[in-house]
């Protein structure tokens, strides 16, 4: 039990991390020899190499020599994508069903004309994770999002527990999609045949092929092969096929909007039969839902945002992954909200809200105002660009099983990549592609999620794919805050020998050495999901918003200390800025850190809370299988915890300090073994000409603290 503990929660060393984000690099990395203590050569190291082989070399008194690796053959996708890539990619996962479908609810059944403010409020509490996706993607240019932050920054089982949800998000909602796309297709060609034909139903020949009963979907299979087929042929294809149809489902929804903002001014000459008009919105905010079906509105319209994480998943393809990445998920963002507003504005303008289709707003909407034109057009577009979510949603998934193969979590095949020949259309010469495909990954998610959007009915699991997501972006605010802060008893007890231990446990010392990091992220995630239990099952107003109200101020009492007692770590940031992306560049950081990611926090679980039992029930079943599963077969064979692997044994609890030694574990060793953590590194900051302090006085010191505590 103790070695799963301890497997459990190790954490990826940064030296690991860095020789991971330059495998895609075009020039291939650099592994620079880092002399051990014994004054061998046992490491790489591709991020900081030049910083680091002139520590080594001033400290041995010995040249550097450089690897040989031009004939290593190439353990990842080489990095491609432009910021217009990432943010055509970003746009592409999240509007979808925000605009085609949300839009129609949100205003039919939850805030009429307010559901303008409700996409922003949702837009506001999707910022409030995609902030910190944006640094923590800037310090670590990875695949994998969640999982790999979590790995760095949490330890191995919250990585496992990331990339449960993460599949949930991906592959899940990627075959709900095209299942939901299947859908529409049968519905949209019923209803054509239909009008061409006098009002005769389709050969029932056609009719059962396309609908053949007891939830299967043969068109979500067609789209989804189709989708994989697409990312098969090749990763400069799918990627421009990306480009394309985001393009073109912005321009289609710029003219739904403009459409329906021109038809309600009435520059055409409306008819009195012509419901189109301004005076739609009044009241703006109908009595019968209120404020509280702002917020309402807002739960269900957050959804309409996932996706941007998605962008982070590709952060190991981006040509400049600190700079563009973080970019390309604010961008998302802005544009998302500003599309979401605009969208909400423009429908219920068309409509009076109690008109407004909750399953097809926009064409319904044309159609009532006689644009039968505009009607099929939005129609036709819906059907063009949805697929385009499960193609997005299926290279995610592959992403992430690709960034768990190099961490040998997963199988490596998922890590396998192949080169294929192509035929040039202009002069027939075969062309062979540098970037790599991950052919097998991609037949296994597509083949899985095939099986999944066909055959499987996602009517219970919208619960389950949104509470995964909610605690997925929790997880992600707690990564940020452990980055940022260290444990508060390194601040307040000094030297560790000064510690009583028979001090009592109400004495303040006490206190500050039990409330540990991990612990106080504990209480910042529990407070906040206890305060949505009570606003969801509690049936008294008073006692509900009394509980709820409690557990709310207790969060804010922990953000509190947290700020006042926790201090940051400027070395951290000082170490993840030798990235070897970083030099000479500002990474991105999050504002009004920690009471923004907390505010994430506690609207997450305030969130999860009201998904509703069955959804919770679902998830902890879920999350725990999970685990059971990483236990049985993953638990001490992934590259972290396989020091039987002698090519990996300096990735093992080992750190490299300046002049090729390794770091004992003293201070916090969690934090030392993931980050290089330590007041030693702010010293190597601020020492001047790259020269390092000698560090054998400061070692020995704490291996003396060490032997009076035995």
């Amino acid at each position: 039990m103790n070695t799963f503990i301890e497997n459990a929660l190790a954490r990826k060393p940064l030296q690991l991390v860095r020789r991971q984000a330059h495998l895609g690099d075009e020039s291939r990395y650099t592994p620079v020899a880092i002399l051990s203590a014994g004054g061998e050569d046992t490491s790489e190291d591709g991020g900081g190499g030049g910083y680091f082989a002139a520590a080594s070399s001033a400290a041995a008194d010995e040249p550097v020599r450089p690897l040989a690796v031009a004939d290593t053959p190439r353990e990842a996708p080489l990095r491609h994508m432009s910021l217009f890539d990432l943010v055509a990619f970003g746009v592409g996962c999240t509007i979808g069903s925000g605009v085609f479908v949300l839009a129609g609810v949100a205003a039919h059944s939850y805030a009429g004309p307010s559901s303008s403010i409700s996409y922003l409020l949702a837009g506001f509490v999707a910022c409030l994770s995609g902030l910190p996706y944006a640094e923590l993607s800037a310090a670590f240019p990875l695949d994998g999002s969640t999982y790999s932050y979590a790995y760095i920054t949490l330890g191995e089982v919250f990585a496992v527990l990331a990339s449960l949800c993460q599949t949930l998000e991906y592959g899940a909602a990627g075959s709900a999609v095209a299942r939901s796309w299947g859908n529409k297709f049968v519905d949209w060609v019923r209803e054509g045949h239909s009008q061409n034909e006098g009002g005769n139903p389709l050969p029932k020949g056609l009719d059962k092929f396309l609908d053949p009963g007891h939830g299967i979907n043969p068109m979500a299979a067609v789209i989804a092969a189709i989708c994989t087929l697409l990312l098969l042929w090749g990763v400069k294809e799918s990627k421009l096929a990306t480009n394309i149809v985001s393009s073109v489902k912005v321009i289609l929804i710029s003219f739904m909007i403009v459409a329906g903002m021109l038809l309600s001014s009435g520059i055409f000459g409306n008819s009195e039969d012509t419901p189109a008009s301004f005076s739609n919105w009044k009241p703006f905010v109908p009595p019968e839902f209120g404020p509280n079906g702002i917020v309402d509105g807002a739960s269900i319209l957050f959804f309409a945002y996932l996706g941007f994480d998605c962008i982070c998943n590709l952060s190991g393809e981006a040509k400049n992954p600190v700079r563009d990445v973080p970019r390309a998920v604010i961008y998302t963002l802005i544009i998302d909200g500003v599309i979401y507003l605009l969208a909400a504005l423009a429908l219920t303008a068309m409509l009076p809200f109690e008109q407004i289709s909750p399953v097809s707003g926009f064409p319904r909407a044309f159609g009532a105002n006689g644009w039968i034109w505009a009607e099929k057009l939005t129609a036709i577009g819906e059907i063009v660009v949805l697929p385009l979510v499960v193609l997005t949603s299926i290279q995610s998934q592959t992403r992430l099983l690709f960034a768990m193969s190099k961490d040998k979590i997963v199988p490596s095949f998922f890590g396998k990549l192949s080169f294929s020949k192509t035929a040039s259309l202009c002069c027939g010469k075969e062309k062979e592609d540098k970037i790599g495909n991950l052919t097998s990954n991609v037949q296994f998610c597509g083949f899985v999620i095939i099986l999944l959007a066909t055959f499987v009915p996602f009517t219970y699991l919208d619960a389950l794919i949104s509470a995964g997501a909610l605690f997925l972006f929790s997880l992600t605010d707690c990564c940020l805050l452990t980055i940022r802060y260290k444990c508060p008893s390194e601040s307040f007890l000094g030297n560790v020998r000064d510690i009583d231990d028979n001090a009592s446990i109400f004495s303040v010392a006490t206190v500050r050495r039990e409330l540990s990091l991990g612990r106080i992220l504990v209480l910042l995630n529990l407070f906040p999901f206890l305060s949505g239990l009570c606003f969801a099952f509690i049936p008294n107003d008073a006692v509900k918003y009394s509980l709820a109200g409690v557990f709310a101020l207790l969060t804010i009492a922990v953000t509190v200390y947290i700020d006042f007692c926790c201090p940051e770590i400027s070395s951290t940031r000082f170490v993840l800025d030798r990235d070897g992306y970083g030099i000479g560049r500002r990474r991105f950081r999050t504002p009004l850190v920690p009471y923004l990611p907390a505010l994430g926090i506690y609207m997450n679980w305030f969130m999860l809370a009201n998904v509703g039992w069955q959804g919770i029930v679902m998830l902890i079943g879920y999350l725990f299988v999970g685990v059971i599963m990483y236990g049985t077969f993953c638990s001490g064979k992934s590259i972290v915890n396989a020091s039987h692997e002698s090519e990996h044994r300096d990735y093992k609890n080992q750190n490299i300090l300046p002049g090729g030694r390794l770091s004992p574990p003293s201070g916090n060793p969690d934090l030392q073994q993931a980050l290089l953590e330590g007041e030693d590194w702010e010293e190597i900051g601020e020492s001047k000409n790259g020269q390092v302090k000698d560090l054998n006085g400061e070692l020995s010191e704490i291996e003396a603290s060490k032997r009076s505590l035995l």
